[in-house]
């Protein structure tokens, strides 16, 4: 029974709302969408298994509140959400979480909470209903982009089993009490790491833990490391001695004490293949409860511990930056402002909590948590749980740099750099940290405007996106592109353009004759582009280093990239490159001769005006790193 406060803002919302319920009832009935992005609505941890829904538990309660409001819930991806809203369609609302869904709330994606939350008279963080440092991870220059959805953070699981097998007695689970640092931690993994057999094959391996972006840097904050040089972002001071002891202590557990597998073997703690492994709250929901044949989901006895005491003599954890926001091209703006307001709500967290074991973001509801999830599952009181809420102190938000999607390419090259490949972990990181100051320092859509002159005539040139510091220069008849940027794909491109307007119908042919040896990504060819921004719709066909000729398209501004052909060619001989606009079709085509062509794609350009830019493009698909390419041979031809 979820109780309904006097001062809930739910309540206050229906009055707002609807009034009176003859009023709710003469209202048109609409239908809301709320696309779940990292959740299966049929999950849940009911110790007797049964076909329940939280999803339609929590439709069911809202309409309760707005019976003319049908809620409908449903699976996708943050690619799907990205592209149907850049095509001005989408869901009323988006359920996801880390970068991807912080991205696209800066990029302007979803609906600025903040002028309806001070028309109804609702502060959150002066009421601090959520925690503050997670709340403003939703807020980017002034606006107000979504609301929490849980708050959940990442300790140690551990099989109870093995430990007794080896020994070893249970863990404190109270951080009061708890003194277990990283040095007691290691040699705990050593004792549980086995060979069961004898065949030098390890069995059982002590720890196991993602090597990627959101799962390292609390380690880093553990050993005293900090993030940011200025408010905005736009500096990192992850350069340091207490950065770089973390990612030694995490190497050496991987390749020096070998308690941890090597890249590429993923055990499975659920099948009994290693003894630690960490992981956050929301794992819970996968190990509490039967699976649909009616058994437990975990057969072996496990519980939870705080994560290890740090270098700096502080513990650190994750805090996720799960959220829900509105979609700017949402029909039905208030119905979906206070859909919202109920799913970030006290009702909604006592709901998850209960059926999912999610951490609640509303603080009204972490006094009752334990609580809510045994009403359903006897066996959460054998569990540590608390472990989790009581790790809220020591817990950090996601890094979240200016260019996050820069910074997580850069921090995944170094991080596999160092802990796959066992390179020295300072030196790597010394030029990853100064590679994405690099690109922090040019934070913006793109460089001031230059001018070149080739083949006759004045052409613009600047970097967008993350390429910085780049150069364009021609002589005798050759033109030489300088560039960095980590790509020309996804959902905004970095690299340098040279460019002119064109109007009408055009074939446009150039001849490619080197490409950057920087990544065998690495891409330099011509390109039809709408707009002057690093996310504008186009049509490019680029050569590669080692990857061919790619002919891509980003359909809409905004929206993900496309490869619409591709074909062989070996990078260090010429190459011919061809784009034909005929009305809103495109068509690219390359030649090694000039004279015989292959035809790659034709594609359809929906809205495209009757002036667009074109012109060579490249980018050294590493960012902070210059590479060149050079063209001859420009042609133009309506």
């Amino acid at each position: 029974m979820f109780r309904i406060r006097a001062v809930s803002v739910v309540c206050l919302a229906v009055l707002l709302l609807v009034g009176a319920a003859g009023a709710a009832q003469e209202q048109e009935k609409i239908t809301l969408e709320v696309v779940l992005t990292h959740r299966d609505p049929n999950v849940n941890i009911v110790q007797d298994y049964g076909p329940i829904s939280w999803t339609q538990i929590l439709a069911e309660e809202f309409q309760k509140r707005y019976p003319h409001i049908e809620v409908v819930f449903r699976q996708g991806t943050v690619e799907q959400v990205t592209v149907m809203i850049a095509a001005g369609i989408g869901p009323d609302i988006i359920s996801s979480a880390a970068g991807d869904f912080v991205n696209l709330g800066r990029a302007g994606a979803f609906v600025d909470l903040k002028p309806l939350l001070e028309r109804d008279g609702i502060d959150f963080m002066a009421s601090e209903t959520y925690w503050p440092p997670q709340y403003s991870a939703y807020t980017y220059k002034g606006q107000q982009f979504a609301l929490p959805q849980y708050l959940g953070t990442i300790a140690i699981y551990y099989n109870a089993d093995m430990f007794g097998y080896a020994g070893i007695p249970d863990p404190e689970p109270s951080i009061d009490r708890n003194t277990m640092d990283w040095e007691d931690f290691a040699e705990i993994a050593r004792k549980l790491t086995r060979d069961a057999d004898g065949d030098g094959i390890t069995d059982v391996w002590g720890f196991y833990k993602r090597m990627r972006t959101n799962r390292i840097y609390y380690w880093l904050k553990a050993a005293g490391a900090e993030f940011y040089g200025n408010e905005e972002r736009t500096v990192s001071t992850l350069d340091s001695p207490q950065a770089v002891m973390a990612l030694e202590y995490l190497q050496s557990l991987r390749w020096d004490s070998q308690v941890m597998p090597p890249a590429g073997i993923t055990p499975s703690w659920a099948a009994g293949e290693v003894a630690m492994f960490e992981d956050g709250s929301w794992q819970l929901v996968n190990f509490l409860g039967l699976d649909s044949q009616g058994y437990p989901k975990i057969s072996f006895g496990w519980n939870v511990m705080p994560m290890p005491i740090g270098p700096s003599g502080q513990r650190a954890t994750m805090a996720t930056i799960d959220g829900y926001a509105i979609n700017k091209n949402t029909k039905h703006l208030e119905e979906a402002y206070q859909l919202l307001l109920f799913l970030a709500g006290y009702e909604a967290n006592a709901i998850k909590a209960k059926y999912l074991a999610l951490q609640p973001a509303h603080r009204d509801v972490v006094p009752e948590y334990i609580g809510l999830m045994q009403e359903l599952n006897r066996d959460v009181a054998d569990v540590n749980v608390h472990v989790f809420t009581d790790a809220g102190p020591y817990a950090h938000p996601q890094l979240l740099y200016a260019q996050q999607d820069i910074a997580n390419g850069l921090l995944n090259e170094a991080y596999t750099r160092i802990f796959d490949n066992r390179e020295p972990a300072g030196p790597v990181w010394s030029d990853m940290v100064s590679r994405l100051n690099t690109v922090l320092a040019s934070t913006g859509e793109m460089s001031e405007l230059e001018i070149v002159t080739w083949q006759g005539r004045d052409w613009r040139t600047r970097d967008f996106g993350s390429a910085g510091n780049g150069s364009a220069k021609a002589e005798d008849g050759t033109l030489t592109i300088s560039a960095s940027g980590n790509d020309i794909w996804g959902t905004r491109d970095g690299f340098r353009y040279v460019y002119h307007e064109v109007s009408g119908d055009f074939t446009a042919t150039v001849r490619l004759d080197s490409v950057p040896d920087t990544d065998p990504w690495s891409k330099a060819g011509i390109m039809l582009r709408l707009f002057e921004s690093a996310d504008s719709a186009h049509v490019s066909v680029l050569g590669t280093l080692s990857n061919g000729v790619v002919m891509q398209e980003r359909p809409v501004t905004g929206s993900a990239s496309q490869t619409a052909g591709r074909t062989s060619w070996t990078s260090g001989s010429p190459v011919w490159l061809r784009l034909e606009r005929r009305g809103n079709r495109v068509s690219g085509y390359m030649s090694t001769d000039g004279a015989r062509w292959t035809h790659l794609a034709t594609v359809t350009v929906d809205n495209i005006p009757d002036t667009v830019w074109i012109g060579p493009a490249v980018t050294s698909h590493s960012v902070g790193r210059l590479g060149e390419a050079t063209f001859v041979n420009w042609t133009l031809e309506q």
